[in-house]
This record gives C-alpha cells, structure tokens and sequence, in this order.
C-alpha cells in the first residue's frame, strides 16, 4: 500500500472586532485540514470493513472523527477532527480550532467525547484507551467505535500516521444451535479488555496495561463477548489488545437459557496488533450437550526414581464450562515451573496431576481482615481473602485432604500418603494474592490466582541493605541503581507467583529471602523450621557465623569457581525471611527475593536433595554440580545490557509494581 500521510494547511478566515465591546478582539478562526491516511504498514483495519476473499478493504465513513491532543509539560489541550466523505479509503478531515506550531500532538480515532482521559507516569504523558469487554454482534464487521486508532506528531507540519491498536478476531458460525445463540465468549486466559494506556516514546507506539485505575471505565477482563443475534454463514468480529496466548484459549456459545457451548483450542494464538485473525466457520451442531471431559489429567509422568514423587494442581472457583481454561492455565503454570532450573533438569522426577475439581458459582469470595465473610461463594475448596489485603488468603485444608484421599491415584492405591502431595491451588480469580500454607510434617498447600487477568507484573528488589553485612549498629543504605542494573529489573505474570509459592515455598520448602522494612529481628537466633521433620528454611540463616551452606559451598568455594564463575555470587549477605536485620542468606538475587526464573545455586541444591529424597534415590554433590544450570534470565548479558535496559524500561512503564507477597503460614501438625 502506498504511503499515505496527513497533510496540514491553515487559512485565516475571518478577524473581527465586537461592536458592543470596541476593547474586545475575538481571536482569529483557523480552519485545519487533514488528509488522512494509515502507516504503511497497517493497511488492514480502519472505520469500516469489508471483508474480500483474503483481507478487509477499509473504508472512512461520513462522520468519522478523531480527537487530537496537544502534549505539553504543563497539561494539554484538544480538539475534534471531522470527515463528510464516505466509502473512501482516504479522506479530508477538518476543524476549526487554533493549533500551536511546534507542539507534540497524539490523535486518536475515534473521538470518543468521554472515552479518555491524559495522566502522566514517568514524565511520560499517557493517554487512557477503554475497551469493552462486552460488545454488540454486527453482522460484517465491529460494533461502532471499536477499530481504534492512534498517531503522533512532534509538529503541524510533520507527516502524521495512523497505527491500529487492536486486534480482530473473526469467525462465523454454523449448525442448527445458531438459532438459538445469543452470545460468545473468546477467553484468553490473558488481560485482553478493559482500560489500556497509549503514548509515544523513542518514535515507537507503546498500548498496553498499567495499574488499576480508581474509576475505571471498564474493568480488566481475560474475555470479550459479543451479544445479539447471530445468522449462520455471517462474518462476525470482536475486537480486544494485543497479547500472545501461548497456551490457546476458550470460545464459549450460550443460548438465552444460559446453556453453553465450550470450545478449547491449545493452539498457540498471537493477537497482533492491526490483524486480522480469522477462526473460520466454527459448527455448533445440532444440540447444546457436550461429552464430559476426565477429572484427572496425568500432564506429566514420572521416569525415575524407586518412590512415587507425586505433585497436584487444583481448581477452585471454576464453573463447569470454565474448566478448559484452568486446564490451559494449570499447564502454562507446570510448563513455566519444569523451564527453570532445577525442575527442568529433574523433569523426568515427577508425575503432576491436574484436577478439574468443578465449583458451583465462580471465583474466590470475600473477607474482612477479622476473617468474616462479606461476600460467599460457593467455591470447591473455600478460597478467599480481603479486597485489600493478600496476607490472609486461607482455603479449607480439610476439603483437600479429602479431595486427595478420594481422587489422587497414588493416595487411594494406598503407595502415598495425602501428606506426601505437595499440592496448589489455581484460583479463579484476578485479585493480587498468592500464599503457602506450610506443614512440618512436609505437606503444604499453595494459593494463587490468576492475579492481573494473566497480566504483566513485576516485583523489586528491596529499598534498603545493610551497611555492614556483621554489624547491625551501622544501620542501612539505600539500594543503588548500579546495583539495580547489575541483577536486571523482573516483570513477570501470575506464574512466577506460582514458581515463588509453589516451587519455592510448597515443593522446595524454601523461605523468603526479601525484607519489607529496616526493622524487624533484633538479634541474631535459630530458626525453627530447620528442625521440622521435613526442614523448612534452610536457605536463611539467622547466625552469620553458622549458615546451612558454610561447608558445602564456602568452604569449597575455590573448587566451585574453578567449575563455573557464576558461583562467585555465593556468599553471606544480610537480608532474608522478612527482615533486613539478623538474617542471612546465600545470593543477592533469586526468586525467593523478586520472583525472578532463577533459584540461587544453594536453594538449587535444597531442591534436587528434596527431589532425591522423596524418589528414593541418593543424592551425589558430584552429580548435581554436573548437571547444575547457573543461567539467570534476567541478568542482562553484557553486551545487550544497553538495548536490554532500554527494552525493559519501556515495558515497565505499562506494568504495575506489586509488593511481595506474605511469608507462609507455618503449622505444626501431628505425623
């Protein structure tokens, strides 16, 4: 497609004085016109469309119009450009309204008189984008309002391009259930609806998510649905924001009677940006009823050891329909887990159960702090916590025990016991949370849900470190930004809550390693998890003098640098378990600190002894520094560091920063 871009020109009307007030001049009236066209790279989606055999030919309609925002450092302006062509693929666009010469301008089509709003972050002026999560069937096309489209210019004279925002998907349906149908679903298991953030930066366009808004214009959703009749054979499209879906996604069909139609589909799926993807004619058949699917999904079987090391994912606050998607999720969360290291190299371990447990009503209910219920649901395994605080997420640990002994098949063969089950919790639901409930006896339970609609997220390292690693007296600093850079800055999704609390807490037994304050232990003293049956916290230490990794690692440390210098990282540092005094551990990062894909060489080594414990075999040194993996993802490498911090600045703009997540709950039980 030939570029095409906007042009600009100004002609004085008219300059007036008013006659009942000789002292007042009316200002003079600019009229600006634009011709407006498309970057020449986004041909595919503009006002209108009409489908072809291969693409959409897009089409301006009389009446189209487009804000533009006059960007400043103090604030901003606007004003509206209209068209009266019609059925164009480019069209002349006016407005009266004085316009400066050298300002930055950011436009965005449609108008949308009360759709958005402009607020700063960063020193960065963003523009607010709601889009619906619930939008009207139109037969040939998007419901009015939807192919929203953005440019940016740095001066009146400058050549201006439109770039689309979202992506389209595009179906049509058939089988005599389209009589009936009267809306559909696509879940992305991904935030791909609500209010979305728009600017500029480094000549490039960046739309995505940011942090909650106070008043949103629509809420995060991970679904778009469309409403309204639907006619066999039609073109039908919904629009949403850009996202990859690695996993696949979810089409849901309901009728008016509420019974629904679930189509699962594991096929990686990328939302591009200003594309078209079309699904094709999907067939509803003849009636509403589908087959059941297995409650018990073997995902993963174990090839070695001589005992069953057995783990088990749960759902909770799944309706029947839904439980494709925690399918997908559980999966992505156990993928993600066996990619980083130990778990990837001892994959071969362990066999991970998958449990479409079905719940009544959906999501997670409500609590005070006190514990009370404000708002119940009828959730298989009892989650909830506050709306505004994540420490006091609890389920029913009897309801899983019970659930265990009756559905895990190494529990009801009689080969494991119900606390030889590390066990976690996906929830069905996008409120920041996640926690371990820890055991002694070994057993635990994990909580996460699906935090952010599957946004993006990321976590810091903390403020403050120790002036002296030995001696509390000196007090703290502040962490510097050369340190920052030097461990790589983490934006991650719900899973890393998973590797966090699942794979570090539940399955590796492992404590924090961050701190929240510059107070909390006062003096050095033994933790007692170390003494459980099944040891907890052995990667903190609380005396500098005595640390679990001073014999294997330290003392030995010349012959681990001679193996590999990553080990140089190994040392004492001060920091852990919750406070930055009186406790020690093994690295400066790992995911015990930000959630990063990365365990530190010590908490490594807890792990692959765990995994040989409880498969029976023995643990060798020798093997496990052999096989052992040092990479840290997200420690840039040298000579990317520039154009890696560049990249991971940009995205966190868009990304909020939660705080990390509680400690475990520690609980003595009886063997």
């Amino acid at each position: 497609m030939k570029r095409i871009c906007f042009w600009l020109a100004a002609a004085l009307l008219a300059v007036a004085c008013a006659k009942e007030n000789p002292s007042t001049i009316s200002e003079p009236t600019s009229v600006h016109t634009l011709r407006a066209g498309f970057a020449e790279e986004d041909p595919d989606t503009r006002s209108r469309l009409e489908f072809g055999e291969t693409a959409a030919k897009v089409l301006w309609t009389a009446g189209d119009n487009f804000r533009m925002y006059k960007m400043s450092d103090t604030g901003y302006s606007q004003t509206v450009y209209t068209t009266q062509d019609d059925g164009v693929e480019s069209a002349t666009f006016t407005t009266t309204k004085r316009l400066g010469e050298d300002d930055s301008y950011t436009s965005i089509y449609p108008a949308g008189a009360e759709k958005y709003s402009v607020y700063r972050k960063n020193n960065d002026v963003m523009l607010r984008i709601p889009v619906p999560s619930e939008q009207t069937a139109v037969p040939g096309g998007l419901a009015e309002g939807l192919n929203m489209a953005a440019a940016w210019s740095s001066g009146q004279d400058d050549d201006l391009q439109f770039y689309n925002l979202l992506s389209i998907i595009r179906f049509r349906v058939k089988g005599k259930a389209v009589s009936s149908l009267a809306s559909v679903s696509f879940d992305a298991g991904k935030t791909v609806a609500g209010d979305a953030v728009l600017y500029f930066a480094d000549g490039e366009l960046h739309f995505g998510f940011t942090s909650n808004f106070s008043n949103p214009t629509y809420p995060r959703s991970t679904s778009v649905t469309l409403t309204g009749t639907f006619t066999e054979g039609q073109d039908y499209c919904m629009a949403m924001v850009p996202a990859s879906l690695p996993s696949g996604f979810d089409m849901y069909f309901c009728d008016a009677d509420g019974n629904v139609l679930a189509k699962h589909s594991s096929k990686a799926v990328y939302l591009s940006r200003s594309r078209i993807l079309d699904f094709g004619t999907i067939d509803l058949g003849d009636t509403w009823e589908v087959e059941p699917a297995p409650e018990i999904v073997e995902y993963m079987h174990q090839k070695v050891g001589r005992k069953k090391n057995v783990i088990a994912i749960l759902a909770d606050g799944y309706c029947k329909w839904e439980l494709d998607r925690f399918e997908a999720l559980a999966k992505s969360a156990v993928d993600y887990l066996f990619s980083v290291e130990p778990y990837k190299t001892y994959k071969d371990y362990f066999t991970v159960y998958i449990f479409r447990a079905e719940s009544n009503e959906s999501g997670a209910g409500v609590i005070d702090t006190d514990g009370n219920i404000i708002t119940p649901v009828d959730n298989r395994f009892g989650s909830r916590w506050p709306t505004d605080s994540y420490s006091a997420m609890t389920a029913n640990p009897s309801i899983i025990q019970d659930y265990l002994r009756t559905h895990c098949p190494e529990v009801v063969s009689g080969e494991l016991s119900w606390r030889d089950v590390p066990t976690a919790l996906i929830i069905n639901d996008s409120r920041y949370g996640g926690i371990c409930h820890v055991y002694s006896s070994g057993w635990n339970y994990a909580q996460i849900p699906h935090q952010y609609a599957g946004g993006a997220i990321s976590w810091s390292f903390p403020q403050y470190q120790a002036v002296n690693v030995r001696d509390d007296s000196e007090g703290y600093r502040l962490t510097t930004e050369e340190e920052r850079d030097e461990m790589g800055r983490h934006v991650g999704d719900w899973r890393n809550t998973f590797l966090h609390e699942f794979g570090g807490h539940g399955y590796g037994r492992l404590a924090d390693e961050y701190w929240k304050t510059t107070t909390k232990y006062t003096e050095p003293g033994a933790i007692g998890g170390h003494t459980y049956p099944v040891p907890y916290a052995l990667n903190v230490s609380g005396f500098y003098d005595d640390v679990p990794w001073q014999e294997v690692l330290l003392d030995n440390l010349g012959d681990w640098l001679d193996r590999n210098p990553d080990y140089s990282r190994i040392g004492i540092l001060h920091g852990g378990h919750a406070s930055l005094y009186y406790r020690w551990r093994s690295e400066m990062t790992s995911c015990m600190i930000d959630n990063r894909p990365y365990f530190n060489t010590w908490s490594r080594m807890l792990i692959v002894s765990r995994i040989m414990e409880k498969t029976g075999e023995p643990f060798s040194l020798e093997d496990f520094i052999a096989k052992d993996v040092t990479f840290d993802p997200i420690r840039p490498v040298e000579d990317e560091c520039d154009e890696t911090r560049r990249r991971v600045a940009a995205q966190a703009a868009l990304v909020p920063e939660m705080p990390m997540l509680p400690p475990p709950e520690i609980i003595e039980d009886a063997l």
